[in-house]
């Protein structure tokens, strides 16, 4: 179900919460009406009952507002690295070219198959948080065909230097865009939020009853805010998966460079 919601756009997804919460509200007045619950209220409880209202709302948006900052910093860091990452494949091509030797020229075209495995292999198995076996494995093979080059002179030494920094580099940006796949809010923070959520729908369902018309667009505009509020949540919660995503784009890039580069 999170996967199918995952992949809705922004505004369908806020429309469904949003439609669901109105529905539920009613739902529970509807339901609230035929009980002695509401019977007999003085004008004092329902003062009481507005304030909680507010102050679940006031609590779920703080709530909300601190998971939206922890989710779009995850976004941010994954989006970082995967750049950082492109950028690193690109400086092993550049210095690949640059090492002068024409047994390097193999590498260069395995490297090329790795990047572009990335994408066509690797990055719709991000969405669903696994690796590629596949792009694993040629990454190991360009390691290990890196690992065996032996330089012969002091210009050929400096550059391999180089290029096994940025080799080691380009290992650790990659382990961790694969586990940036698995990064998302603890589940707690779900419960709490869908915890805080349905006690001001609950208690939005009770001054729906116990006061006009115009309480139920104050109240449905309250539920649009916190609805919209989690939207944004949810759909930055995990970084390569969704509408809201991790973009390939540097990767795409670098390709581009590596093919230019002769």
């Amino acid at each position: 179900m999170s996967h199918w919601l995952y992949s809705q756009p922004p505004i369908a997804i806020f429309i469904i919460g949003l439609i669901a919460s109105i529905a539920l509200m009613y739902l529970m007045a509807f339901f609230l009406k035929k009980t002695p619950i509401v019977n007999g209220i003085s004008d004092h409880e329902k003062e009481f009952l507005i304030a909680i209202q507010s102050g679940l709302v006031a609590l779920s948006a703080i709530v909300l507002s601190f998971s939206l900052v922890l989710v779009i910093t995850n976004y941010d860091h994954a989006d970082e690295n995967v750049a950082g990452e492109a950028a690193r494949i690109n400086d092993v091509d550049r210095l690949l070219n640059q090492y002068g030797d024409p047994k390097v020229k193999a590498i260069r075209a395995d490297l090329k198959i790795y990047a572009k495995s990335i994408l066509v292999d690797e990055w719709p198995k991000l969405q669903i948080q696994q690796e590629g076996a596949e792009t694993a494995q040629l990454f190991a093979n360009v390691s290990d065909k890196i690992g065996q080059i032996n330089p012969t002179t002091p210009r050929e030494t400096v550059i391999y230097s180089e290029l096994l920094k940025k080799l080691d580099e380009s290992v650790e940006m990659r382990e961790t865009r694969l586990e940036g796949a698995h990064i998302g809010l603890h589940g707690i923070y779900w419960v709490v939020n869908l915890a805080i959520l349905f006690g001001v729908i609950l208690m939005s369902a009770l001054g729906l009853i116990l006061n006009k018309w115009l309480t139920a667009i104050g109240i449905s505009l309250e539920l649009a805010a916190l609805v919209g509020l989690m939207t944004l949540v949810f759909m930055c919660d995990h970084p390569f998966e969704g509408t809201v995503s991790v973009k390939p784009d540097p990767l795409i890039g670098t390709i581009k460079a590596m093919e230019n580069r002769k």
